[in-house]
């Protein structure tokens, strides 16, 4: 997520001493007010993949393709949809070994699946191992529609700014004009872990 940060530039109202005074420029207060919004993600993503060696190209496409049928459909039996899977990698290499190219062939194919949720991920993980995966990790966690939340945000370091301002306008002795300018300057944040898995 982005965590919002508002400057804000406010007027301060300069009284006129004497008539034979020039007429004053306005002076000003610039300040930042910042604010974090901690959001929990509703969506997950992972890959899980199969690495296969085999003396030919097709021997080796053969055996990919059975494993990484398998590590497919243990997910799908684990509440995974088919419109939650897609392919994200596959190679073909012939096999090297210090520098020298062995005889055979290495097929390496993976599926990222994206899907709402975040609490059964461990299982799923664990399914795709289970069913003859070599590799699983890169978990994201993230929010499907972050938006509402950084409008949120952008009003809270709002009104964190104007209580600064207003602040050290008091100390001065003067009083608060209004807003002269503002620009926000967000950056990026991270999110919340899932909950933990309730104990058995």
């Amino acid at each position: 997520m982005r965590i919002p940060v508002a400057v804000l530039v406010f007027g301060l109202p300069v009284a006129v001493l004497a008539q034979t005074s020039p007429c004053p420029t306005r002076s000003t207060v610039s300040v930042s007010g910042s604010s974090t919004v901690r959001l929990r993600p509703d969506r997950v993503s992972f890959t899980v993949g199969v690495e296969t060696d085999a003396p030919s190209v097709a021997q080796s496409f053969q055996q990919n393709n059975g494993k990484l049928n398998a590590v497919v459909n243990a997910l799908k039996k684990n509440g995974v949809a088919p419109n939650e899977i897609q392919t994200s990698n596959f190679y073909l290499a012939s096999r090297d070994e210090e520098g020298k190219k062995l005889s055979g062939y290495r097929v390496s194919n993976s599926v990222t699946v994206v899907r709402e949720g975040t609490s059964d991920v461990s299982g799923l993980l664990q399914a795709a191992v289970d069913a003859g995966a070599t590799e699983a990790g890169n978990v994201r966690f993230f929010v499907a529609d972050p938006k509402k939340s950084q409008m949120r945000g952008i009003e809270l370091a709002f009104q964190d700014a104007r209580a600064k301002a207003e602040k050290l306008a008091a100390l001065s002795g003067r009083s608060l004009g209004e807003v002269v300018s503002v620009s926000d300057q967000s950056y990026g944040g991270g999110f919340l872990p899932p909950p933990p898995a309730p104990p058995p």
